[in-house]
């Protein structure tokens, strides 16, 4: 193999580590959050939007760490332009 190829090979496995990277620290992040949640009364009420929505019993950690875990993946990327002034 040459060098452009494994060059090419360690950059694709460092992107993959970099993705699996964000969606672990995100599903730690979003299970932190709900714990969190979980222990204020805003709690109860997210948990019932939830099931309502889905039928889906879940504790409060499980379904942050679920966003988290989608979040991870999915990275928004906002640009801001200056307006020319006329």
């Amino acid at each position: 193999m040459s060098d452009d190829t494994i060059e090419f090979i360690l950059w694709l496995m460092l992107f993959f580590a970099v993705l699996l990277g964000s969606a672990l620290i995100g599903t730690v992040c979003g299970a932190f959050t709900g714990w969190l949640v979980g222990l204020t009364p805003l709690g109860a009420a997210v948990m019932k939007v939830w099931f309502s929505l889905t039928h889906v019993k879940c504790e409060l950690w499980e379904l942050g760490a679920f966003m988290g875990f989608i979040s991870g993946f999915i990275k928004g990327v906002v640009t801001v332009r200056e307006r020319d002034s006329a």
